[in-house]
């Protein structure tokens, strides 16, 4: 049953009328089982896997989210909870190795609301001065917030 299916080929390989098909594709998609791309003008393509597969929730959403320059995730990023800008820009520092990361770490700094949480995650990893000159590099190159008084030194 593994593979890609629309629901009249699903229907036809299970023997089951349509709307008992797209029952069944929706069931396996609460179990996270199907994936669904697709849609609107196009026929909808229903990929079916043995194993649930995880929703990637991490530094690369968080990345290709905000920023202009989208990047492949070179490695799967799962997180529990909520993950934030803030800890995304501690992630992209810590990742030195790519520059293009780096720049697309930049366009996070519009988008932080907890100073605080950037700082108190920044002093536990030992990279404060490091949060200090992405700051003052994204300033330069885009158009984001000022830093509170009291976080500058």
């Amino acid at each position: 049953m593994e593979g890609k299916y629309t629901v009249e080929t699903f229907a036809k390989k299970n023997n089951l009328t349509r709307q008992s098909a797209i029952n069944k594709l929706s069931k396996l998609k609460k179990q996270g089982l199907v994936k669904v791309s697709g849609g609107k003008n196009q026929k909808r393509i229903y990929t079916i896997s043995k194993t649930p597969k995880k929703e990637t929730n991490g530094f690369f959403t968080i990345i290709n989210k905000y920023s202009p320059e989208k990047i492949n995730p070179s490695f799967e990023h799962i997180v529990y909870g909520k993950y934030s800008p803030e800890r995304a820009i501690i992630d992209g520092i810590q990742m030195k190795k790519d520059v293009r990361i780096r720049n697309a770490t930049l366009h996070l700094f519009r988008h932080i609301k907890n100073w605080k949480l950037l700082f108190d995650l920044a002093k536990k990893k030992n990279i404060t001065s490091e949060v200090y000159k992405l700051y003052e590099e994204a300033r330069k190159k885009t158009k984001c917030k000022t830093m509170p008084k009291r976080y500058k030194k």
